[in-house]
């Protein structure tokens, strides 16, 4: 519940301090006192929207403090876990300051926050209905949240949520998945063409230079054949030869070989280089062999090294080049293969969650249409009471296609987001034979205000608010129906503290805590104040609702009247 709330330069307040009390809290008061400045200064508590123009004139900054009790451990936990703040006992103190040069802060007890943090949190403190501002049950995204909330839901939806973030998550890695996987299987079929077109080669190291050697010899066969036969003659067939030379020399030398050992020596080098031009003679007729093959060889080493060409300008320089890169190549094939397997699991995974997410959204949607006639019930019933007699609430649940959404329902893919695929809007009708339409369409400021209470108490039991704050909610109403409102007003405030700005004398009587406030002069200038009423004080103001600035004996003994009969009120 608001317990307190402090406001300090803003607008025609220079210092106010209001201390709210449960259940029932009315405020009455002039047209213009400042009533809506007090609702306008808790709004911006919760997260509403401030600039300097707020500040009152003459002053350089405004302060508005506000001290909720909290009795929801589970709200304080979250508190502390996600945001930090750790609360001594069960207030939780909210200011928000402004200043002309500087702009705004905002803090929860001493920790400065976003004002982002503080609309996170405001439902849970207090929710604002205000005659001309777009509350959140005239919102339809909202409504499905209602919905819930009637029917019990609130667990089953964040499990929906958990799965609907899972599967969405899954998708994007699937999507990006699909891709890299076209992207990895381009890339297996590059390199299994390229290792299979290396393999078909039978490359070997040193291939390259053993064959430019053999072309070399090919190419010069006829110079080296001429060349070789007369080297042959030179050195062994013809008379004169080098060996028939060396031949003699030995013979010669031979003769004295016995006087000297140096001759020996000699005698023993010329028969060396005898045999060394032997040997000499012999790979020259096997080179001219060898020169004596098919004339198609040399287009065949021509072809060859042709290939080895064309494949060291796309793989490496040189054969050990390619041979290295298509080992390197098979083992990333390996690991791209191992990614592929990868994708698949992915694919399993999300195909899991979607059927998951499909099952939990169509057991939430039959919870959600089965809830739906009741809470219509309830709330036709609530506004009986208030005196629309032939009203008419309906709640629409209709399903949008989307091929691209991740619910599926018999066949039909469907739009959604994380609490479902059902659009749900709520719609109303006062009288017979007009058309239904949405609660933001509603023209009369009183069906709007009896709707919304009608709703209120229709969640009274499910709500989590701690504070309900209408602002003017009796706007086009009077007399009996008046009364109604008050009395549900009264119903509502026995689950929810309840704030109310009220003209009207029935409401009024209602409170358990009744407040005036009105305009006053301090320097010169005109300054808002609140005053808490006792019974006495009750009476002359309930007396002046019902008969304007002069107070009559009548309009004291029906203020009486209605003090008395708000006794038996709900």
């Amino acid at each position: 519940m608001l317990a307190r709330l402090h406001i300090e330069n803003f607008a025609l307040i220079d210092n106010l301090d209001i201390e709210f009390g449960e259940d029932l809290n009315v405020l009455t008061g002039a047209t213009g006192a400042g009533k809506s400045i007090i609702v306008g200064a808790l709004d911006i508590i919760l997260g509403g929207r401030g600039s300097e123009e707020i500040i009152r004139t003459g002053a350089d900054s405004c302060i508005v403090e506000a001290e909720f009790r909290v009795l929801d451990r589970h709200f304080m936990a979250g508190l502390n876990d996600s945001y930090g703040i750790n609360l001594d006992g069960d207030s939780l103190i909210i200011r928000r300051e402004y200043k002309r040069r500087g702009g705004g802060r905002a803090f929860i007890e001493s920790s400065q926050v976003p004002v982002s943090t503080l609309k996170d949190i405001a439902g849970q403190l207090a929710d604002i209905l205000g005659q001309h501002s777009h509350q959140t049950l005239l919102d339809p995204a909202t409504h499905c949240s209602y919905l819930d909330q009637f029917a019990g839901l609130e667990n089953k939806v964040d499990d929906l949520r958990a799965l609907y973030n899972r599967a969405a998550q899954l998708r994007d890695e699937l999507l990006a998945s699909d891709k890299i996987a076209r992207e990895i299987g381009d890339r297996i079929d590059l390199l299994t063409f390229q290792i299979n077109e290396i393999e078909r080669s039978k490359l070997k190291s040193g291939e390259e230079e053993r064959l430019r050697e053999e072309r070399k010899l090919l190419e010069n066969s006829r110079r080296i054949r001429e060349a070789a036969d007369w080297a042959v003659r030179s050195i062994q067939d013809e008379e004169g030869s080098a060996v028939d030379k060396i031949g003699q020399a030995e013979k010669s030398l031979g003769a004295i070989a016995e006087t000297s050992e140096a001759v020996k020596k000699i005698i023993d080098a010329l028969k060396i280089a005898a045999d060394t031009l032997g040997d000499s003679v012999m790979e020259l007729k096997n080179l001219v062999e060898r020169l004596d093959v098919d004339p198609a060889r040399l287009e065949e080493i021509n072809d060859r090294l042709a290939e080895l060409f064309r494949l060291k300008k796309k793989y490496g320089p040189t054969i050990d080049d390619i041979l290295a890169y298509m080992n390197k190549s098979a083992a990333e094939m390996d690991d791209l293969k191992a990614r592929q397997a990868d994708s698949k699991t992915i694919q399993e995974r999300y195909d899991k969650s979607i059927i998951e997410l499909n099952r939990l959204a169509a057991e939430i949607s039959a919870a959600r249409n089965k809830a739906v006639p009741q809470l219509e019930k309830l709330v036709i019933e609530k506004l009986i009471q208030m005196g629309v007699p032939k009203a008419q609430f309906v709640i629409r649940i209709g399903y949008a296609d989307n091929e691209k959404g991740l619910y599926e329902i018999n066949g039909r893919r469907l739009a959604g987001d994380a609490i479902g695929f059902d659009i749900i809007e709520f719609q109303f009708c006062a009288n017979p034979g007009e058309g239904l339409k949405p609660l933001a369409r509603i023209a009369s400021g009183g069906e709007i205000s009896r709707v919304m209470l009608a709703l209120k108490n229709a969640f009274l039991k499910k709500k989590e608010t701690a504070c309900e704050v209408f602002d003017e909610i009796d706007v086009g109403i009077s007399g009996e129906v008046a009364t109604k409102v008050g009395r549900q007003l009264k119903e509502l405030s026995r689950k929810h503290q309840v704030i109310c700005i009220t003209h009207l004398a029935q409401i009024a009587s209602m409170a358990d805590h009744h407040f005036r406030v009105f305009k006053s002069t301090s320097r010169g200038r005109a300054v808002t104040r609140v005053q808490p009423l006792d019974r006495k004080e009750r009476v002359r103001e309930i007396a002046s609702l019902i008969s304007g600035e002069k107070i009559t004996q009548k309009s004291i003994a029906g203020a009486e009247e209605l003090l008395a009969s708000a006794g038996d009120a709900v």
